[in-house]
């Protein structure tokens, strides 16, 4: 049985920026905080969290960390391991591939094509490591990180890539 996790807020050592506790939360620990309920939404966002109080602590001592706090009860249904590429925390695309997504899209091959391929050379979805839509992300990021480049030069009203102010 699977499990999503996130990080807690770290707890410091008085006075420096050193770390002395980590926690690492079931990711559907808590429940979300509405921002206004009076303003009605456009849409409706599954509601994901159910308070789950499964955690772990570790607590620096003597330079050694060490477990100093354990919940393993979960208050919902565990994802199946078959179903576990689909959690977030599992979900990364490693350098090797998305130099090849790269490669692939910048040769022309649409990025739905490029995911099956690598679904393909993996053996199945489940092996990827990441979901079409990471993929997709991934392609999209540095495209729109260059438009946010030419919006703030627009914005100072800087010309510089065209050599003029």
């Amino acid at each position: 049985m699977c499990f999503s996790i996130r990080k807690g807020k770290p707890r410091y050592f008085n006075g420096t920026k050193n770390i002395r506790q980590r926690e690492f939360l079931c990711s559907k620990e808590g429940f979300k905080i509405d921002e206004d309920a009076c303003e009605e939404k456009n849409w409706k966002k599954l509601e994901t969290r159910t308070g789950c109080k499964a955690f772990i602590r570790f607590t620096l001592e003597n330079d050694v960390w060490r477990v100093t706090a354990f919940n393993p009860e979960h208050n919902y249904e565990l994802a199946l391991p078959s179903e576990r590429h689909l959690l977030r925390s599992g979900r990364r695309i490693s350098k090797p591939k998305a130099g090849l997504i790269d490669s692939i899209v910048n040769a022309g091959i649409r990025t739905k094509n490029t995911y099956l391929y690598l679904t393909e050379e993996v053996g199945g979805s489940e092996n990827v490591g990441f979901t079409e839509k990471d993929c997709y992300n991934h392609v999209r990021r540095p495209k729109m990180s260059c438009s946010q480049e030419l919006l703030e030069l627009h914005k100072s009203g800087t010309n510089s890539w065209l050599g003029a102010k």
